[in-house]
């Protein structure tokens, strides 16, 4: 079949008008099916965005339309969700949301205009013309030093003489604690991506953030527990594929089995722990053994080093005093 100029025009112009005259909910649904199926975004990224357009239609439901994506109508969101006055736990009343949870909505958002934008369906990004406040972070991330083996502690004096479950304990604080790895990254850990011949773990592309493989140094520390743990769970038959096993059958650790574990730390230490804040102990002992940014911004698997940088918030005044006692005249 042939189609002249006039009729491929009348064809997009066509297919321009019906994404146009659908609601952002469709459209939205459109743009989700592209970050899952054509553009395989991982699962996590893609939960980020579903949660943060719920909430944005939920406080502003007059916005239906992309017609009415306007500078006036986001500002009026941002509005909102600093404002409102919301119950956390049983009578806490918080007003308003953080300015990181915020700045981190406005970015899921323009992921979306910016798609909008792509496919001719709005002309501007409202966001473009909005300016964010960069949140300014007061908290510790990091672990204290003395935290870390607080916790190797608790799981010699908890274990209840269950061998495998001490080693693979041992494993899971010790691969967090030297590589840094993110959650995703940690759970999907095979078997096979450990090689102890060359000291090298390899997280897989498939499974980083950057989609895009990286191949990181083992510590000595790190190694010996593997070699313990892994040798635990040969002797207990195990066959999974994945590296880190689950404390009651032959399959690999879930979310769910890490939550539980997270909570017995929380438990038997008093720490404030979740897993996260191994990773940002991992790049602040990095800095403080005066490894360069960009090096860091390679074992983290960033792929901008403005990220790195937010990671080494914690670095503590008195860990630079021995950089300033270098200095002389």
């Amino acid at each position: 079949m042939f189609f002249d100029e006039n009729s491929l025009s009348f064809f997009h112009r066509g297919k321009l008008d019906n994404m146009s005259s659908k609601n952002l909910v469709q459209l939205f649904e459109e743009f989700i099916n592209e970050c899952t199926y054509s553009r395989s975004l991982r699962p996590e990224t893609i939960k980020g965005y579903k949660a943060t357009f719920d909430h944005f239609t939920k406080m502003v439901p007059e916005v239906s339309t992309v017609q009415l994506l306007t500078v006036e109508m986001i500002n009026e969101f941002f509005k909102r969700i600093k404002t409102r006055r919301r119950i956390v736990g049983r009578d806490t009343v918080r007003i308003g949301l953080e300015d990181s949870t915020i700045k981190t909505y406005g970015n899921k958002l323009n992921a979306f205009f910016v798609w909008l934008i792509q496919r001719n369906i709005i002309k501007e990004n409202p966001l473009d013309n909005i300016k964010l406040r960069n949140p300014e972070y007061k908290d510790q991330r990091a672990l204290e030093d003395n935290d870390t083996p607080k916790i190797y502690s608790a799981f010699a004096l908890h274990s209840n003489g269950n061998s495998l479950l001490l080693r693979r304990d041992t494993a899971m604080v010790s691969l967090l604690y030297f590589l840094g790895l993110r959650l995703g990254e940690f759970i999907s850990l095979r078997v096979t991506d450990v090689d102890m011949e060359k000291r090298l773990l390899t997280v897989r592309a498939e499974t980083s953030k950057s989609k895009k493989s990286r191949y990181l140094p083992m510590h000595p520390t790190l190694v010996f527990h593997l070699q313990e743990y892994i040798k635990e769970r040969n002797k207990r038959g195990y066959q999974t594929e994945n590296l880190i096993v689950s404390s009651s059958r032959d399959r690999g650790l879930t979310r769910d089995g890490v939550k539980h574990w997270v909570n017995k730390i929380k438990k038997h230490t008093g720490i404030k722990f979740h897993m996260h804040r191994l990773r940002h102990t991992f790049a602040c002992n990095l800095s403080k053994s005066n490894v360069d940014v960009v090096n860091i911004q390679k074992l983290m698997g960033h792929s901008d080093p403005r990220m790195t940088l937010l990671y080494l918030r914690s670095v503590k005044a008195e860990d630079l005093r021995d950089d300033i006692n270098k200095l002389a005249i």
